[in-house]
């Protein structure tokens, strides 16, 4: 899902990314405890999807602090 990010949404956008990261991070370790036979590729996909979530909230952080700073 590509929401623009925006002044006004930024933050919930961090802590929505935080979340899911969460989540996908609690489905690597069931995964490693009960994965089944698909285990180590459910694994590669949630991982390369946390990843791309950090990223995100870096960027996002890092729009909030340009626009932060312009507004002082």
């Amino acid at each position: 899902m590509d929401t623009k990010i925006t002044k006004s949404n930024v933050m919930a956008s961090i802590k929505d990314d935080k979340a899911h990261m969460d989540y996908l991070k609690q489905d690597v370790n069931y995964d490693q405890k009960k994965g089944g036979k698909n285990k180590d590729i459910n694994q590669t996909a949630d991982e390369k999807h946390i990843s791309k979530l950090a990223g995100d909230v870096k960027h996002d952080k890092t729009f909030l602090s340009k626009h932060m700073k312009h507004n002082k």
